[in-house]
C-alpha cells in the first residue's frame, strides 16, 4: 500500500525538486520575437519553450501546432515543456501495464491519460526534459526511421553534454545506460505529420515508473541524469536544448 505522504517527502529529496509554477511561453535568450511569438530554428521550423505546463494543455498545444503545420505556413513546430505528473497510456497498453487504478494515483497526485501515441504505458514528471516535435514529414522528406534516427542522436548529444554516456537502441526506441532507460520516444503519425516526441530523465524521483510497465516491457530497470551524475540540469534550459539539437538536424533534412 502507497502512503501519499511519504511518496511526496520523498519526492522533495531530490536536488532537482523546486517549487515550479505552470508558466506561459518562454523564448530563448537570444530571441527578439514579441510576445506570443516564438523563434525560428530554421528555414520554416519554430522552437517554443513552455515551462510547467498540464498535460491537457500540453495535448491543446499540440493540437494548435499540428493545425498551425497543416496550414503549410510552418514544416515544423517543437514544443520543448514538463508536466506535472502522469502517466499515458499509448494505443497498445494493455490493463495488466497499470499497476495501480486511477484513484489510488490520483491520491497521489499522478494523473492517468489514454493518448493516441503507439506503443504502453510512461511516465512524466516535472524533472524530465519533454519534447513534441509536430513535423510534416511529407514536406521535410522524412521518413519515420529517419525521424527516430535523428530523435536519438539529439538525445545522445544532449546527455554527453550533462555528463552520461547513453546508446541508442532503434529495436526498443530510447536511451540506454547499462541496460537502464533514461530517455523515451514516442510519435503518433497521421497523415505524415507527427505529434507527441521523447522525455529525458533528469531528476531521480522515478517511482511513477514502478506503478507502470515502462514501454510495455516489465521490470525495465529506468535511469536518470541526477542518479547517474549526482546532478540534476535545469529542466527547462535541458528541454530546449533537446528541441534546439532535434530542429538543427531537421533544418539539413532534404526537404527544408
Amino acid at each position: 500500500m502507497v502512503d501519499p505522504e511519504a511518496w511526496r517527502a520523498q519526492a522533495a529529496t531530490s536536488a532537482c525538486r523546486r517549487r515550479y509554477e505552470p508558466t506561459g511561453q518562454v523564448l530563448p535568450g537570444d530571441c527578439q520575437a514579441g510576445p506570443g511569438e516564438a523563434c525560428m530554428a530554421g528555414p520554416d521550423i519554430e522552437v517554443m519553450s513552455l515551462g510547467l505546463v498540464s498535460f491537457r494543455a500540453g495535448l491543446v498545444g499540440q493540437a494548435e501546432a499540428a493545425a498551425r503545420v497543416r496550414e503549410g505556413t510552418r514544416v515544423g513546430i517543437l514544443m520543448a515543456l514538463r508536466h506535472p505528473p502522469v502517466i499515458t497510456l499509448g494505443r497498445r497498453a494493455a490493463p495488466e501495464e497499470l499497476h495501480m487504478g486511477p484513484v489510488a494515483l490520483q491520491s497521489l497526485g499522478v494523473d492517468v491519460y489514454p493518448v493516441d501515441r503507439g506503443g504502453g504505458a510512461t511516465y512524466h514528471y516535472p524533472e524530465q526534459a519533454v519534447v513534441y516535435p509536430i513535423l510534416d514529414l511529407r514536406r521535410l522528406r522524412l521518413t519515420v526511421p529517419r525521424l527516430l534516427a535523428i530523435t536519438g542522436d539529439a538525445v545522445l548529444e544532449v546527455l554527453r553534454s550533462v555528463g552520461v554516456e547513453a546508446t541508442w537502441d532503434p529495436e526498443r526506441p530510447g536511451a540506454y545506460v547499462d541496460g537502464a532507460k533514461v530517455a523515451s520516444v514516442g510519435y503518433h503519425l497521421s497523415k505524415e505529420l507527427t505529434t507527441h516526441g521523447v522525455a529525458v530523465n533528469l531528476g531521480r524521483d522515478l517511482r511513477g515508473f514502478d506503478y507502470i510497465d515502462p514501454c510495455k516491457v516489465r521490470d525495465q530497470p529506468i535511469a536518470s541524469v541526477e542518479g547517474l551524475t549526482g546532478t540534476c540540469p535545469d529542466p527547462d534550459a535541458t528541454a530546449l536544448a533537446l528541441a534546439n539539437a532535434i530542429a538543427a538536424r531537421l533544418g539539413d533534412s532534404p526537404g527544408s
